[in-house]
């Protein structure tokens, strides 16, 4: 056997098992979610939802953007079953004009404004509970 054909074979079964670990590690545990987020009735147009572990809860915390309403969690960065408390942040832009000092370019939108109460966020209220079954969380927030 030549060391061209050694290698290919040995190359192949290297690629085979590395493809067989891959698919093993897979299955973590970790769940996908998903959801929507409304303040005052309406779709939060940007924002954040993250998940952190409550004590009794081992995990990671994970996050998702919100765009139009919506959130999802990818398992591959989920979370694992158990409780977590949830903060939801919301912003606008407060449409101020400012201009570039170095080019003079005037730009709208100017500084991001919160505009959700302290007890979806930095105080929040929020907790779930995950199981294998019940992975959608919507969210109604009111003002």
């Amino acid at each position: 056997m030549s060391k061209v054909v050694l290698f290919h074979r040995v190359l192949f079964a290297a690629l085979i098992f590395s493809s067989l670990i891959l698919v093993g590690c897979n299955d973590s545990g970790r769940l996908s979610l998903n959801g929507t987020v409304t303040f005052d009735g309406e779709p939060v147009e940007k924002g954040y939802v993250q998940f952190s572990p409550l004590p009794g809860t081992t995990g990671p915390t994970a996050g998702a953007d919100v765009q139009d309403g919506a959130y999802e969690v990818a398992s591959v960065r989920g979370l694992f079953e158990g409780s977590y408390r949830v903060d939801v942040q919301a912003w606008v832009r407060s449409g101020k004009v400012s201009i570039d000092p170095v080019t003079g370019e005037k730009t709208v939108g100017g500084d991001l404004k919160q505009i959700l109460p302290s007890r979806y966020n930095k105080d929040s209220e929020l907790t779930i509970d995950i199981s294998g079954g019940q992975r959608t969380f919507d969210f109604n927030l009111d003002p």
